[in-house]
């Protein structure tokens, strides 16, 4: 798999970037994972950590890059957090905001924190009014659709 033409443009006055928030769900966990493993390795970003939240609606969803994305936790789990969460956003777009794993997984923001979410389109325009609600400005906020 490739990733398209899309690439990420922080807008945020926050810099520099220090935290990676990813938000995910089905295929949209292949950007995240090409990410992780050029941003974690020693000296090569500002990131000193990264976060990601990956939302399927069967368990059976997770199987696909989950050995990859448990490789890279466990080469950096002191900078790497994931959290896998069982949510049918499809079914129930406004369940993010009632899951309490889902809220929980969310870090606070605060500065130097970037936010990216990947995913199917329907998807990433709910997560993004989510991260919003949770108090994460729209500028710190960069869309992989």
């Amino acid at each position: 798999m490739r990733l398209g033409n899309q690439t990420l443009s922080y807008k945020g006055s926050h810099l520099p970037v220090t935290e990676m928030f990813y938000v995910t769900s089905g295929l949209g966990i292949v950007p995240v994972l090409n990410q992780i493993k050029s941003i974690l390795p020693s000296g090569s970003t500002s990131v000193k950590q990264i976060s990601v939240l990956w939302i399927n609606s069967r368990e059976s969803d997770f199987n696909f890059c989950y050995k990859d994305l448990e490789k890279e936790f466990f080469k950096y789990n002191t900078k790497l957090e994931v959290s896998c969460v069982l949510q049918d956003v499809r079914k129930d777009p406004f369940g993010m905001n009632e899951n309490d794993e889902i809220k929980e997984a969310v870090p606070d923001f605060r500065g130097g924190v970037m936010a990216v979410i990947s995913g199917p389109d329907t998807f990433v325009a709910e997560a993004e009014e989510f991260l919003v609600n949770m108090t994460y400005p729209r500028e710190c906020i960069c869309l992989l659709p």
